[in-house]
């Protein structure tokens, strides 16, 4: 604190623990001498001139700038670092924002590359599925073609062959709909995710004073 400047007004009382010759704390001794100079700011404001017949004065104004100059210089630590988060509380709840969304796009992309690796793989197995029919029927084709009960053959070709088919897209069916819950947990979590996130930038607003701006 700069307090070694020449003063012309008058310093109030010392506390009751200083006239029993107890330090305090630095934190406590430069908010009361910020205080000290507000009430000499009131004190030049109520010794002013009464202009007449106006609610207004006239005061020495070299005297209150000489003040407002010593409680610039004096600014208590508190309020200094309070002015200082003020000032970056953009930067702070900018950060969390960011942080909190590319958590979420994180998780999307994830999710979405599931729900395509998981359709490519369904794909694949019915793909697969409807190759290994046709090999059966056109096998079980050649085969009827040196044989008397042709139809049989085939028809016994066609039925192995349809077992396969449904069996795949059952399958498939089951990979979708395992793919499809595992991105809806994976969304549900990153949904918490981000609660949590805007949870503590709230908090971040509220600490820093500026909730409700």
């Amino acid at each position: 604190m700069d307090r070694d400047q020449e003063r012309f007004y008058e310093d109030e009382p010392v506390s009751g623990l200083e006239e029993r010759g107890i330090q305090e704390p630095e934190e406590i001794d430069d908010m009361k001498y910020f205080l000290e100079l507000l009430k000499h700011i009131r004190a030049a404001i109520s010794a002013g001139t009464n202009v007449p017949l106006t609610s207004k004065k006239i005061i020495d104004a070299d005297k209150c700038l000489l003040i407002i100059d010593d409680m610039e210089r004096n600014l208590p630590d508190a309020v200094q670092y309070g002015l200082q988060m003020y000032s970056e509380r953009d930067r702070i709840l900018g950060n969390a924002e960011t942080a909190a969304m590319n958590k979420v796009s994180s998780a999307e992309m994830r999710a979405n590359a599931a729900l395509e690796k998981a359709k490519e793989e369904a794909e694949q197995r019915l793909n697969d599925a409807e190759n290994e029919a046709h090999a059966i029927i056109a096998d079980a084709q050649e085969r009827a073609d040196h044989m008397v009960d042709e139809n049989e053959i085939v028809r016994r070709a066609r039925e192995e062959a349809r077992i396969i088919k449904n069996d795949a897209r059952v399958e498939a069916n089951e990979l979708r709909l395992k793919a499809s819950h595992d991105a809806y947990k994976l969304l549900s979590d990153v949904e918490d995710n981000l609660a949590q996130a805007l949870s503590s930038v709230r908090r971040q607003r509220t600490d820093l004073g500026v909730e409700g701006e």
